[in-house]
C-alpha cells in the first residue's frame, strides 16, 4: 500500500531535474479495463514508478491536477489516445 508521504514526494518530483532516459517510457503499456479501479492505479504505479512523471518515447512527461479537475486515468487515457492518432 502507498502512503500520502510517498504520493506528496512523486507530485512534488520535478521534471526538468530528472535525467530523461531515468523517467520510465509508457509508450506500448497494455491498460486492462477489466480490472478494477484500484487494481488499474496499482498497476499504473508499479509500471511508472512515478504516474505524475514519466516519458512517452523520447517525450518526458509531467502531471500536475486540481482538486476538481479530471482523475489520471481519464487524463491518462486521453493522452495516450491523442497520442495513437497521432496529435
Amino acid at each position: 500500500m502507498i502512503t500520502i508521504e510517498q504520493i506528496n514526494s512523486m507530485q512534488s518530483a520535478d521534471i526538468r531535474a530528472i535525467d530523461k532516459n531515468a523517467l520510465v517510457d509508457v509508450q506500448g503499456f497494455p491498460f486492462d479495463n477489466s480490472l478494477s479501479k484500484r487494481e488499474r492505479i496499482e498497476q499504473v504505479i508499479e509500471r511508472t514508478k512515478n504516474p505524475y512523471c514519466f516519458r512517452y518515447g523520447d517525450l518526458g512527461v509531467q502531471v500536475e491536477f486540481t482538486d476538481d479537475g479530471p482523475t489520471l486515468c481519464e487524463l491518462l487515457t486521453n493522452f495516450l489516445l491523442r497520442k495513437k492518432s497521432g496529435l
